[in-house]
């Protein structure tokens, strides 16, 4: 696999893990998952992740013939496919943040900033009401969304991409250039 082809296939495969995310995540809001149940939400992405990496650990291992495909390119294919699902995983959760739902998650966010106030008790109450507005803020700038998905998906794509890369590797064929010699 030429350096090229690596990046062709973890920006394809990236964008359509991250439309498939940004999916999740308008399921997430219609079915209100992330404040309901967080933890259908967070299996729902790993339900997208999870076959995202093994089908193209699978195809990458596949295709890369006598050459091999070693634990560091596997892993290094998953980070990169991440760092493009991020990208617009955070055009996504940007549109949804504030076009399509600014009332839910601006609920959600005085929800947070409510809670964080009760359990740190008054002594906290001076700085979240700093730090709120700030929050607020940084919920509409487009940057900090994409960098924040970005993120986020190279921690968890990385870490699966950890588990399962072993099992995609292929060492190369020392026999390739055709000459039984050892």
């Amino acid at each position: 696999m030429t350096r090229k082809q690596f990046w062709q296939g973890a920006s394809n495969w990236g964008f359509l893990g991250g439309a498939a995310l940004f999916g999740v995540n308008l399921i997430g809001w219609a079915l209100k998952l992330e404040t309901n149940l967080p933890w259908v939400y967070e299996l729902l992405t790993a339900a997208v992740l999870l076959p995202l990496i093994v089908v193209t650990g699978r195809r990458n291992a596949a295709a890369s013939g006598a050459a091999g495909w070693p634990f560091g390119r596997a892993w290094g294919f998953v980070v990169a496919m991440m760092m493009f699902a991020g990208v617009v995983y955070g055009v996504g959760r940007f549109l949804l943040t504030n076009f399509i739902a600014p009332e839910y998650y601006g609920v959600m966010n005085e929800t947070l900033v409510a809670e964080a106030m009760k359990l740190y008790g008054p002594s906290m109450q001076a700085m979240m009401a700093d730090v709120s507005p700030m929050m607020g803020a940084m919920m509409r700038n487009p940057f900090y969304l994409i960098f924040q998905a970005v993120v986020e998906l190279i921690f968890k794509g990385g870490f699966l991409g950890l588990v399962l890369c072993p099992i995609f590797t292929r060492k190369p064929d020392i026999f390739a250039d055709g000459s039984n010699e050892a």
